[in-house]
């Protein structure tokens, strides 16, 4: 009697214990169908991160082409088309020039409207 009772516990703790391991295992293929989607929807937010990246990088390297002289390069300008650097213009060449290109008549006719071409 004794072994009949506990044949009969022990079998009821593997088949408690197998029904636990099968609900871990189906706990555990959801959790791993989640971390496949989740990685999914990562590699695309980071495919349109790159992608806006880039356009960035285009329109900085346009903006950096179609900017003119800005600084020391100004002045080398201003130096090359005038003569020399002569101060007391009215016109701000340096906030115009570098924020577009400025051909070197407008740089004349700004810094030495005296000198003739």
């Amino acid at each position: 009697m004794k072994f009949m009772v506990l044949a009969f516990f022990l079998a009821y703790i593997m088949a408690v214990h197998t029904f636990n391991l099968k609900e871990s295992s189906d706990h555990m293929e959801s959790l791993e169908e989640q971390l496949e989607e989740d990685q999914d929807k990562q590699a695309q937010l980071y495919a349109k991160m790159f992608e806006d990246i880039h356009e960035l990088q285009k329109y900085a390297k346009k903006v950096r082409a179609r900017r003119g002289s800005c600084g020391f390069k100004l002045l080398e300008k201003i130096a090359e088309v005038c003569g020399d650097i002569a101060s007391g213009s009215e016109v701000d060449l340096a906030t115009i020039c570098c924020s577009k290109q400025c051909p070197d008549s407008f740089i004349q006719a700004s810094a030495c409207p005296d000198k003739k071409a």
